[in-house]
C-alpha cells in the first residue's frame, strides 16, 4: 500500500511540474499612463521625489481599475518610463508602462 502511495504522489508531483509555465510568463496589457504633481513647500529634491512616487501610485491604480488586481505592480510592468518637469515651485511628473501579471 505504501509504495502504491509514493508512486501515486510521484505522479503527481511530475504531472503539476510538466503543467507549470516558465517562471517568466507574463501577461501584459496595452500602455497605462498616469500623472502626479507636487507643490509641497519643500526641496525641489523632495517635490520632485513626491511627484514620482505619487506619479507611479496612480499609474498603479489605474492599471488596477483598468486591467484588474493582478495588473497593479509597477514592478512587473514593461516599457516602464518617468518623465519629470516643472519649475521652482512646482515639480510634475507622468509615468508610463505596459501593466503586466504573472501567469
Amino acid at each position: 500500500m505504501r509504495m502504491i502511495l509514493t508512486l501515486a504522489t510521484a505522479g503527481i508531483v511530475a504531472g503539476l511540474l510538466a503543467a507549470a509555465p516558465p517562471a517568466n510568463a507574463k501577461t501584459c496589457k496595452d500602455v497605462v499612463t498616469a500623472k502626479a504633481r507636487s507643490a509641497a513647500q519643500v526641496s525641489d529634491d523632495s517635490r520632485l521625489r513626491r511627484a514620482r512616487e505619487n506619479a507611479i501610485a496612480n499609474w498603479s491604480a489605474r492599471a488596477r481599475d483598468t486591467y484588474g488586481w493582478a495588473y497593479r505592480f509597477w514592478r512587473r510592468a514593461d516599457e516602464r518610463t518617468v518623465e519629470c518637469g516643472g519649475g521652482a515651485s512646482a515639480k510634475h511628473c507622468t509615468a508610463s508602462a505596459r501593466p503586466c501579471r504573472l501567469l
